[in-house]
């Protein structure tokens, strides 16, 4: 079935062997000299070894002032040649193809990147970065042109099978671009053809520098996604101009380079498919390309030629050999949650991208799963994340395990995390677990309470404790009444609440998400909190299309609200160091956060073969539970 992504197709001269390309992201693995570390090799290589066709390295800056990060890996002097090539002979040795894509931050120039000014189209600053911009003259960006062309030449020097003009995302040839941000008078702005006239020239230049036998490929936006950018139209129009310029291939991005999980999988599709039907040259799609079946439909319907698998190469380096080998259940699936992907610095030891759902993804060389030294019988009590995590990486080093689950079904509170609309892909994270179990020989025991006198009663070697957490039910008046709900009984619809009126508890990501699910009920909902942000925790991105949502839906928040007491049809409270009463409300519901469940822990006693793991032992996010599992597991 899935036959057509393993057929080779060209860009320019260059067979690639597969359809599916890693596309260009920041891995985090240069140092602060701009070099790429021995991290980035073996980050890179496990994805040429797990059967990507093409490799796209993150975005290599042209020149220093056009530093987007102070960690930016680079390609402006020749001094980075030996380490570039590094890289590319890791790619080439295992099985792959690798472009280098060509950079310049412009006026997103990062902080504390550089002492030099930032550059631009125009000396329009960024809306979000704010700082000075220097207008280039002609004369100057006839110098910027020679930095990309000169770069490409080290490429090629490099060992690089071709490189990609960035022209997306808000950088600098997307300055030069966006009839948004390049108002300039003279031929390099003013119309859809002058403002696409610098990257026209930079190709140009980089098939007579580099031979026209050198594949060059430019990512452009299929839309910038705000008022006032450039949309499909503009994006068809520049690319015909790309191609005649002697571009290879055309990549269809989207102006915003990373969509969450409020981004429908596959979103920018329509948008590829229209510069596709455009150009004669192969294109190259993305957006949240995230399931067999997607790409396949992407490939088969004509949208595209080749398929970018942005974060979910991320989530699992190895997606290409598992489709080609039919272990499409073993999948790690990307949910578009940013949990991790986004955040290099993070409570783990290390720096650099990183996977909620695959922590193994970013550790290449680091955390290797091998075979026990001694084999054991090892109990789990939880089939959460944190549970069948441990389970199936404790199975494939070959201990006997088994873990008991009181419900009928694995998940734990992830379950409840998949309910609000456009987060239901994180189901597939607990299926592709049990599945890892099932392959590894775990023995998963469901509708089982495993209480003291079982684990005693089984011996064994290792107990690990992946009981989650309970919601915290604080002691206030009036909070058993009748019509006093758990968010988690909203969650699981144990009780339907519709067309009424009502009040949440808690405006962190649980209530938040629950006044969203209920407001698709008819439900009027009210936020309460006695912080004064929604969600305050939550990844950036995602928090702010959860926002973005509630105004929609026309949730109302309360915020540095202290509930006293609850009536039967609202609240006393106290709020700015006054009395409020809300009421007018059929049912309240509690999301004030969760407590670790240590019950079973304390039952246990002191014994030193037993771990807690996860919310068991702290109440925390996924991403801190899941990890701490996988961690433990290579090391019992």
């Amino acid at each position: 079935m899935y036959e057509k992504l393993f057929q080779p197709a060209r860009i320019g001269s260059l067979e690639i062997k597969s359809r599916l390309i890693m596309p260009a992201m920041n891995s985090h693995y240069a140092d602060d000299g701009h070099y790429f570390t021995d991290q980035a090799l073996h980050y890179y290589g496990e994805r040429a070894l797990g059967g990507f066709g093409l490799l796209i390295t993150e975005f290599l800056c042209v020149s220093e002032e056009g530093l987007a990060y102070p960690m930016q890996a680079a390609i402006y002097d020749d001094c980075f040649i030996p380490s570039l090539s590094r890289l590319t002979k890791r790619i080439h040795d295992n099985g792959s193809k690798i472009f280098a894509q060509l950079h310049h931050a412009g006026r997103v120039q990062g902080k504390g990147s550089t002492s030099l000014m930032a550059v631009g189209a125009g000396s329009i600053p960024d809306k979000v970065n704010r700082i000075p911009v220097h207008e280039l003259d002609e004369a100057e960006i006839s110098e910027l042109e020679q930095k990309f062309i000169d770069a490409a030449v080290r490429a090629k020097k490099a060992g690089f099978d071709g490189v990609e003009v960035h022209g997306a995302h808000g950088y600098l040839l997307a300055q030069f671009l966006s009839k948004s941000v390049n108002k300039r008078t003279d031929r390099y702005g003013g119309s859809i053809s002058g403002r696409a006239r610098l990257v026209c020239e930079i190709v140009h230049g980089i098939k007579a520098a580099c031979g026209k036998d050198f594949p060059v490929s430019v990512r452009t936006s299929g839309e910038e996604g705000f008022d006032g950018g450039n949309t499909i139209e503009d994006a068809i129009a520049q690319s015909l101009l790309f191609e005649a310029a002697g571009a290879d291939a055309i990549h269809v991005s989207h102006g915003i380079a990373i969509h969450s999980y409020y981004s429908s999988s596959g979103f920018n599709m329509a948008n590829i498919k229209r510069v596709k039907e455009a150009v004669s040259v192969p294109v190259i799609g993305v957006g949240r390309m995230n399931d067999p079946a997607l790409i396949l439909g992407a490939l088969a319907s004509g949208a595209m030629d080749f398929v970018a698998l942005g974060r979910e190469s991320v989530c699992d380096p190895h997606l290409p050999n598992k489709i080609k080998e039919g272990r499409l259940d073993e999948i790690f699936t990307c949910t578009g949650c940013m949990q991790r992907c986004l955040y290099p610095n993070s409570f783990e030891e290390g720096f650099g991208i990183s996977c909620m759902i695959n922590p193994f993804s970013g550790k290449e060389k680091l955390w290797e799963i091998k075979p026990a030294e001694t084999v054991k019988r090892i109990g789990i009590v939880g089939a959460g994340p944190a549970g069948l995590m441990a389970a199936w990486v404790l199975g494939r080093r070959g201990h006997q395990v088994t873990v008991y689950e009181k419900e009928a079904f694995a998940g734990g509170q992830y379950r409840l995390a998949a309910v609000p609309p456009m987060k239901q892909e994180l189901a597939k994270t607990i299926s592709t677990y049990a599945a890892l179990c099932k392959k590894y020989g775990v023995n998963l025991c469901y509708h089982t309470t495993a209480d003291k006198a079982l684990l005693e009663r089984e011996e064994f070697d290792e107990i690990i404790l992946a009981c989650g957490a309970q919601p915290v039910v604080p002691g206030i008046e009036g909070i058993d009444r009748e019509n006093v709900y758990l968010a988690e009984e909203v969650l699981t619809f144990k009780t339907l609440l519709c067309d009424q009126k009502v009040l949440v508890l808690g405006a962190g990501l649980v209530g938040a998400e629950t006044a969203e699910v209920l407001s698709g009920y008819g439900n009027r909902v009210t936020l309460v909190d006695m912080l004064d942000k929604i969600a305050p925790l939550a990844p950036a991105r995602p928090r702010e299309n959860l926002l973005e949502r509630l105004e929609k839906l026309k949730v109302e928040f309360v915020p540095g609200c202290k509930v006293l007491k609850i009536e039967e049809d609202g609240i006393c409270a106290a709020k700015d160091g006054k009395d409020l009463e809300m009421h007018g409300f059929s049912s309240i519901i509690l999301a004030l956060g969760y407590r670790e469940d240590t019950r079973l822990a304390e039952a246990m006693g002191e014994c030193g073969h037993i771990y807690q793991i996860g919310d068991g032992k702290k109440a925390a996010d996924a991403k801190a539970a899941i990890y701490e599992a996988a961690k433990l597991a290579l090391n019992l």
